[in-house]
């Protein structure tokens, strides 16, 4: 094996771990949030919650699914839960996530 073929080897392991690192830190942040809004909510069955808000996000482009489908569920509950407040706990909880992420190794 060449020096090009280690490096271009070297290169897809680093980007393979990168999107792995950035699905496994989006995935803490959906917990969360689909945590945070089944309290706001009432729901019980945060397990059966969650696996919506993350099916939400599988579906299509991911963030704005899952934003949306959150805002949706919040203000169908009657809550007076804005767009930017939905939009900025996503910011925050996605900050905890790395940071969980980083403190677990």
């Amino acid at each position: 094996m060449g020096i090009i073929d280690e490096r271009e080897e070297a290169l897809e392991k680093e980007y393979i771990m990168k999107l792995e690192r950035s699905f496994h830190i989006r995935a803490r942040r959906d917990r969360m949030l689909a945590r945070w809004a089944a309290e706001l909510i009432g729901r019980n069955d945060f397990d059966v919650y969650f696996d919506e808000v993350i099916s939400a996000g599988l579906l299509t482009s991911g963030d704005e699914k899952v934003f949306k489908k959150v805002l949706s569920d919040l203000q169908y509950a009657d809550l007076a839960i804005d767009a930017q407040t939905v939009r900025e706990k996503m910011e925050q909880l996605l900050l905890e996530a790395v940071r969980s992420l980083d403190e677990a190794g």
